[in-house]
């Protein structure tokens, strides 16, 4: 099953949830071709199709409420009906607003597609598809075509190669349109054209050198533009031909959302699997993860994606979004990050960091923003230098990792590892990044000491002074002894007394408390019940 809210994803800008129940578990799709029709039930979404009025899709609400199906998809109209919202809300029927200008037929295809592929967690590619639908317009155009996204990717091109030109090769061979035509394109307000209509138009040939004449059809689905079919031809086809094409761009887009359905539904069954990896041994997680050894790393403190001192706007957004959209801009394509009740942990590979470019250059740099890599996205070294270089530029940001974890079933150790590190050493502040077994004799100590804290205190300390303020002043004096064996000088400078005093308060109080200050094991024990009991002043009197 799939929540709904991750159903709706996969359609954004033509689907939305107006009713309750967003979080409600889908496993099927039902389609309803009558009003008169008694169908869904448990784990059903339903597909209005023939609910066109707000009438009909009020009775359906009362019907399925009574089946228990978890939603219902009408059109925007019957959606936005007050009556219908307050039947769903009664009868706990989440919504579904589906956009007037979107198929049915798609969107049919895109769910099936999305439950399927939530089911399995693995992605189908649909490159073979598009190549298919390239060869296939390069056959009604006798030309060269390629298939982009709306971010100048190249996704697909026809076989056909005769006559390419320099950008048409530039692009193949680079599988992104060059930057050069990108920028000279956009200032002549091509793309712009086709996010704003679905109408095919022609681009004489010299718009840039490199650049020959193109045909080109807009892609796109539901008012959102989403990439587009490039003829070079050295003049418009026919009418017929381009009817054709048209009906190209529509499988062309059907394909597009089909993909971006898979991608998102994986990533978010990938995230929910990391997720669980963190709280419960995971044995098989070692099939999905990267290979390991992995630190896990808590992550605390607000970062800028921009790299700059945090602004206000940032402030309002969750922060898994602001470090997950930090780390992308920096070079990891899909963090590894993920958001527990306890903080924000990134599972990174242990591996050794990989060294800079000639003249210290550092290839991960890029767009625009200060080099802060010095490995492998992805990696403990990386991603410490990431956050060592969002630090630099005013953000309070830490970073405390777990020891490397050999085995998936070791990564919920290293989740309560790494928030230990974090809860020792973050509150102090003098330290970006920090890993457990850097600080190990810190980390050891305080493990040693909240199990002592945790049980009621036995030992010799009770002998000490009955007075409050005398206990108080022993303890201290105690606790500076044994922190340096052997150096008396020094346990005065941070009592700030005189050494004789030092001696004679401990003469004093090794006979009050009447054990062996010799013993190494009595010396360690006194100062975990020093530590576990007594919390140190600052200002601790002389």
């Amino acid at each position: 099953m799939i929540a709904l809210a991750d159903v709706t994803l996969t359609l954004r800008g033509q689907m939305v949830v107006v009713g309750p129940g967003t979080g409600a578990p889908i496993d099927d799709l039902v389609v309803m071709e009558s009003p008169r029709e008694h169908i869904g039930g448990p784990g059903d979404l339903v597909l209005g199709v023939c609910l066109d009025t707000p009438k009909r899709a009020l009775a359906a609400v009362e019907r399925l409420g009574d089946r228990g199906a978890p939603g219902l998809v009408v059109r925007t109209r019957p959606a936005a009906d007050p009556e219908v919202v307050a039947a769903a809300h009664r009868r706990g029927v989440a919504l579904v607003a589906l956009a007037e200008n979107a198929s049915w037929a798609h969107v049919i295809q895109v769910l099936r597609e999305a439950l399927n592929r939530a089911a399995t967690g693995a992605p189908r590619t649909v490159a073979d598809d598009l190549f298919a639908l390239a060869d296939a317009a390069a056959g009604l155009v006798e030309a060269a075509v390629t298939i982009e996204d709306a971010r100048h990717r190249v996704l697909a091109y026809s076989s056909r190669q005769h006559r390419a030109d320099p950008a048409r090769v530039s692009t193949i061979v680079g599988r992104r349109v060059p930057a050069a035509v990108v920028s000279t394109l956009r200032a002549g307000g091509v793309f712009r054209r086709m996010a704003r209509s679905d109408e095919p138009f022609f681009l004489a040939a010299g718009v840039t050198p490199d650049l020959g004449a193109r045909f080109v059809v807009p892609v796109r689905a539901g008012g959102e533009w989403l990439g587009s079919i490039w003829c070079a031809v050295d003049a418009p086809p026919a009418a017929p031909v381009i009817e054709e094409l048209r009906t190209m761009a529509a499988a062309v887009a059907l394909q597009l959302l089909t993909q971006r359905a898979q991608t998102d539904l994986t990533r978010l069954v990938w995230l929910d699997r990391l997720r669980q990896s963190l709280v419960e041994p995971a044995a098989d997680a070692a099939t999905w993860l990267p290979t390991g050894p992995w630190r896990v790393v808590v992550l605390a403190g607000t970062p800028d994606p921009a790299g700059r001192p945090l602004s206000e706007s940032a402030r309002e957004l969750p922060l898994l979004d602001l470090w997950v959209a930090t780390l992308r801009r920096r070079g990891w394509p899909q963090p590894a990050l993920v958001d527990v009740a306890d903080g924000v942990f990134a599972i990174v590979t242990d591996a050794a960091p990989i060294a800079r470019g000639r003249e210290g250059h550092d290839p991960l740099a890029r767009d625009g923003i200060a080099p802060s890599t010095v490995g492998r996205a992805g990696t403990w070294a990386w991603l410490r230098a990431a956050v060592e270089d969002v630090a630099s530029a005013g953000c309070l940001v830490t970073a405390c990792a777990a020891t490397p974890s050999e085995v998936a079933a070791d990564l919920p150790r290293a989740r309560r590892e790494a928030l230990e590190v974090a809860e020792l050493y973050a509150p102090h502040g003098d330290s970006t990044v920090r890993q457990a077994d850097e600080v190990w004799p810190a980390l050891t100590i305080a493990r040693a000491t909240r199990a002592v804290g945790g049980d009621r205190p036995i030992g010799p300390l009770a002998a000490l002074a009955t007075d409050p303020a005398d206990q108080e002043r022993d303890r201290h004096t105690l606790r500076a002894w044994l922190d340096h064996p052997g150096a008396p000088r020094r346990a005065a400078a941070e009592l700030g007394v005189h050494v004789n005093t030092v001696r004679y308060r401990m003469d004093r109080i090794a006979a009050l408390l009447d054990v062996d200050l010799d013993d190494s094991d009595v010396r360690l024990a006194l100062q975990l019940l020093l530590r576990a009991h007594h919390t140190p002043d600052p200002f601790p009197p002389n």
